[in-house]
């Protein structure tokens, strides 16, 4: 007796193109407390505090550090509020990865190809100077969410990126 769903499966994978992520361009961190984590970063693991943002939306907010050591980003986040998305994540899957974001070529192409095989996404395309991000719905199994970034001459993050960002999960009742 053969296992059609797994042939199929095999099948199937191995017909999807391969995946050309570059490599991880930073990772985001839900805190509940943003001073005692960038200590924990700065004092003790000795990454740079690179820059702080605030970022307000129609009815919540969230406060953030990025953190650098050599070519390792960490996007720090704390909610200003209950009722903030990054309060929401916490409360439903606790503090930790927010989200991973993989360095692609095209954030488009990307998040066409990975919607064709069933990803879905919270956001479109954000666009920015150099900077193009768009992310993945999270995954209720892993409590994964993902962000596809592709720079084209910013290397840091966008104050107007961020800003839709947060506009685009809050319209969305997303976290």
């Amino acid at each position: 007796m053969t296992d059609e769903p797994a042939i199929n499966a095999a099948i199937d994978a191995a017909t999807i193109e391969p995946r050309k992520y570059a490599k991880i361009d930073h990772i985001a961190l839900a805190v509940i407390d943003l001073e005692k984590a960038v200590h924990l970063f700065t004092n003790v693991l000795g990454f740079s505090l690179i820059r702080r943002r605030t970022i307000k939306g129609e009815q919540t907010g969230m406060i953030s550090a990025e953190l650098e050591h050599n070519d390792i980003k960490f996007v720090l986040c704390q909610g200003t509020e209950p009722a903030s998305q990054v309060s929401r994540l916490i409360e439903n899957f606790g503090p930790g990865i927010a989200h991973i974001a993989l360095a692609v070529d095209d954030a488009e192409m990307t998040a066409e190809n990975l919607a064709e095989q069933g990803m879905l996404f919270d956001t479109n395309v954000i666009k920015g100077a150099g900077l193009r991000q768009v992310f993945s719905s999270r995954d209720h199994n892993s409590g994964m969410c993902f962000e596809f970034i592709e720079r084209t001459g910013e290397e840091g993050f966008l104050q107007e990126n961020v800003q839709e960002l947060f506009s685009q999960l809050e319209k969305k009742g997303a976290f």
